[in-house]
């Protein structure tokens, strides 16, 4: 078990998350209507799962490890995933910003989270390619044992005070609900967001 483990399992989940969203724009698109509820709890899952814990995990405990084993935070794999991280909250903010209008069918609402969810979805699944692919990589072949096995228990106080009280295990059964919902295979998704190519 290293320090990236349980941050490639969560992974899977927010790349499953992110085929359910994009099941739900394309139906909106298609013109079979703006599922409200999908939207309002892909919102809170990217919020509170995805940012307020998953990337707290990796901004608070697993980079300062890396730039503590001599890895810099100024340029390099850790500068272009925190970039990442602050482009996807913009993009998420603007999805908050329109979705309640989004809900009272307001066009140009709706545009604005669809338009804004793509590329929160576009953006989510390159990064998630980048930390599995390399990042990661890098991180078990230069911490050591003992970091890693710190690092595991340094996981579980990431949440900020301000998320959700809801548990991970809570934010993963949503996934698997919408799962149903939308006619989503978790594997395939996870298959897919490894072999994702932007363009």
């Amino acid at each position: 078990m290293t320090a990236t483990t349980a941050l490639r399992s969560e992974h899977d989940h927010i790349l499953t998350m992110i085929a359910c969203l994009r099941a739900a724009c394309e139906a909106a698109e298609n013109g079979d209507g703006f599922d409200a509820e999908t939207f309002q709890t892909g919102l809170d899952f990217i919020q509170n799962y995805a940012d307020a814990w998953h990337h707290a995990k990796e901004e608070e405990h697993l980079f300062p490890a890396l730039e503590a084993a001599g890895m810099p935070r100024d340029g390099g794999p850790i500068a272009v995933m925190l970039q990442e991280h602050v482009m996807g909250r913009s993009y998420v903010r603007k999805i908050a910003d329109h979705l309640e209008e989004a809900t009272r069918r307001d066009a140009v609402a709706r545009s604005t989270v669809l338009n804004y969810t793509r590329a929160y979805a576009n953006l989510m699944t390159g990064h998630i390619q980048k930390e599995n692919g390399i990042l990661f990589n890098m991180a078990d072949q230069i911490l050591l044992p003992e970091d890693h096995a710190r690092l595991e228990q340094d996981y579980q106080t990431a949440i900020p005070s301000g998320a959700t009280a809801e548990t991970g295990a809570h934010y993963e059964g949503i996934v698997a609900m919408l799962c149903q919902r939308w006619d989503v295979d978790p594997r395939e998704a996870a298959r897919v967001g490894a072999n994702f190519q932007c363009g």
